[in-house]
């Protein structure tokens, strides 16, 4: 007996398993900045490109002002203009700057195009690989925490979370980056212009620095709190609407658009809370912006009327200042979506760290199952440390047998077959096939041979014949019409306007439990397992879509390793053994008519849970 490394044995709180965390972790700057490089490094030279052209964007209406200036003086003196040490008459000096200004239009609208789409290159290219290694990251993931995740949260990470990812890349850092560099460069240049009422005009600027930076944190702490409500009643909503049928059969709908309220407006208040902070930034920029173009004109038409600066220059430095405060109140705003959208950064991180993938021996070879004999050898398992659900289960299995695993829910049926398909890892104990523990084994090449039909029956949006080819991406359309022959299926299939292109709706909702059931089989044969595992196959289907399923299932397990988890006889009786679990142990183990001989627990469970039939009434008299 060996003991194999407990690696999908989860605690049961939802916040342990990684699945959502009430309380996220807040990541400096610069850590984000450093997990987003890897993305960036895979496409240096768009990198570059983005750069220098957002560079001379930021930079390129800045010698705009000072051609002001030298207009502004030519045309008011009407006298030959000194331009560049160059004596030039007003009418050309004005086509000269004319040219000049229509050059810098023209150039500035190339780079503008060649700005957005490099940005939105580089963007959609990083989302992409991070949409990808989230997926990658969450199909890796063990079956216990699919468990406990909602859909609705993680649907938000990967769509909601990586465009407001874009965002903080393309109008976050990069707009960033351009109204820094434009700040910078109108800071020199109006010092060049007038350095006295450049200091007089910076000196509003320590009031909006100081706001800006004591509101960061309680914008970005109002933006994780609107993220982490919005998640919930995504989550929330995706339930609701998934489960629409029992809301109504239920008569529930007041109470739940009560809740919807609920939850509703607490993610209003906290977006108010976020709009709150995000206009008492964006008030402080623009009424610095205001009080700074007042100071230029004031002050500066002062000197202009003491002859100790020429109206050019006045006019150049307020179109200068003018262009200091844009930037400034873009800051304020591109500051608010940047906090929202780190909160957003901050979440598909915490989901990549605190989750961890299912641990596959990389090492181990290709299972090729030649018979089909399986053993549980002292199999013990437990969900949550210290309640068992499973203890010390051995079983061994022939090739090509027919196994009904009976119980009452709980006893731990699912929960072995489970282990079978790697789905669990034993806290003790080994799975084997073919003699071959199958935890030293190619997880795919394991899988790839074992067939499931589940309870609930799993469709994707698409045709039949897609659902079907799903087992067998490659099967022809041929194989596909025998293995819907072989599970019952093609006959209703072809009855149907569209025969096997018609299109089955989200989660298989244009087709009966029974059609789906068969469909199901239809796509499991075509598989061509060696294993079976039905699980409840004909649970919930009426007993005409029963005895076709049935019929099938003679067909399709014949040769076949089978184990089905059932609790109507029909299904369990002609099995070639039945094995009886009570609280995680096997209890019985035979066949129908011995079992019913025994007056035991299978006896009890066909007598209270099956109903009384001529065959018990036969078998006890």
């Amino acid at each position: 007996m060996s003991t194999a490394p407990a690696a999908t044995a989860l605690p049961a709180t939802e916040p342990a398993a990684g699945a959502e965390q009430d309380e996220e972790r807040e990541r400096g700057q610069w850590e984000q900045l450093s997990r987003l490089v890897p993305y960036v490094r895979r496409y240096p030279g768009l990198v570059a490109l983005t750069f220098g052209v957002s560079l001379m964007l930021a930079v390129i209406d800045v010698p705009v002002p000072f051609m002001l200036k030298h207009l502004i003086d030519a045309t008011l003196t009407r006298h030959t203009v000194t331009f560049m040490g160059h004596a030039v008459a007003p009418e050309r000096f004005l086509l000269g700057i004319f040219a000049m200004l229509a050059g810098l239009a023209l150039a500035k609208g190339a780079l503008v195009y060649m700005q957005r789409m490099a940005s939105e290159t580089i963007g959609q290219h990083m989302v992409f690989e991070m949409r990808l290694d989230l997926y990658r990251h969450l199909q890796s993931l063990s079956m216990p925490w699919f468990r406990q995740a909602r859909t609705g949260k993680l649907m938000l990470r990967l769509i909601g979370d990586i465009k407001a990812v874009l965002d903080m890349i393309t109008d976050g850092y990069l707009r960033a980056l351009m109204d820094s560099v434009t700040v910078l460069a109108v800071v020199v240049a109006i010092f060049v212009v007038n350095w006295h009422l450049a200091l007089i005009v910076l000196a509003a600027m320590p009031i909006y620095i100081a706001t800006f930076l004591g509101l960061n944190k309680r914008l970005r702490k109002s933006s994780r709190a609107a993220r982490r409500e919005r998640s919930a009643l995504s989550g929330h909503l995706q339930e609701r609407i998934a489960g629409a049928a029992m809301v109504k059969a239920f008569a529930q709908e007041e109470a739940e658009s009560g809740r919807v309220e609920e939850r509703t407006g607490r993610l209003r208040d906290r977006l108010i809370e976020k709009a709150r902070w995000g206009g008492l930034l964006s008030a402080v920029a623009n009424t610095t912006v205001a009080l700074g173009a007042a100071l230029v004109l004031w002050i500066g038409g002062r000197e202009v009327l003491a002859r100790t600066m020429t109206k050019g220059s006045l006019m150049a430095f307020y179109a200068l200042s003018s262009m200091l405060f844009p930037p400034l109140r873009r800051l304020a705003k591109t500051n608010e979506t940047y906090q929202g959208s780190r909160v957003s950064l901050d979440r598909i991180l915490d989901f990549l760290d605190d989750t961890t993938p299912y641990q596959e021996r990389s090492e181990g070879p290709p299972l090729d199952i030649a018979r089909g004999d399986v053993t549980f050898d002292n199999v013990s398992f437990a969900y949550v440390p210290g309640k068992p659900v499973l203890e010390g289960v051995t079983l061994q299995f022939r090739a090509g047998e027919t196994v009904a695993l009976v119980g009452a829910n709980g006893a731990g049926k699912t929960t072995l077959l489970q282990h079978l398909l790697r789905f669990l890892t034993p806290d003790c104990g080994r799975v084997l096939v073919d003699g071959h523990d199958i935890q030293h084994v190619d997880l795919r090449s394991l899988r790839r041979q074992i067939g499931v039909v589940p309870q609930e029956t799993i469709m994707f949006s698409g045709s039949i014949m897609d659902n079907i080819r799903y087992g067998c991406p490659d099967a022809t359309d041929e194989e596909v019409c025998e293995a819907a022959r072989l599970a019952n299926a093609y006959d209703f299939i072809m009855a149907l306007p569209d025969a096997f292109a018609t299109e089955v709706g989200e989660r298989g909702q244009r087709l009966s439990g029974g059609q789906l059931q068969r469909v199901a089989l239809a796509r499991t044969v075509l598989a061509n397992p060696r294993i079976l595992v039905l699980d409840e196959a004909t649970s919930a289907v009426d007993a005409e879509s029963e005895a076709l399923i049935q019929e099938a299932l003679t067909r399709v397990t014949s040769g076949r390793t089978t184990f089905i988890i059932a609790h109507r006889m029909s299904t369990v009786r002609h099995a070639d053994r039945i094995v009886v679990m009570d609280h995680g142990r096997i209890v019985e183990d035979g066949r129908h008519d011995d079992l019913l001989a025994r007056n035991g627990t299978y006896r009890r469970l066909f007598a209270d849970q099956l109903f009384e039939t001529p065959a018990l009434t036969k078998a006890t008299a």
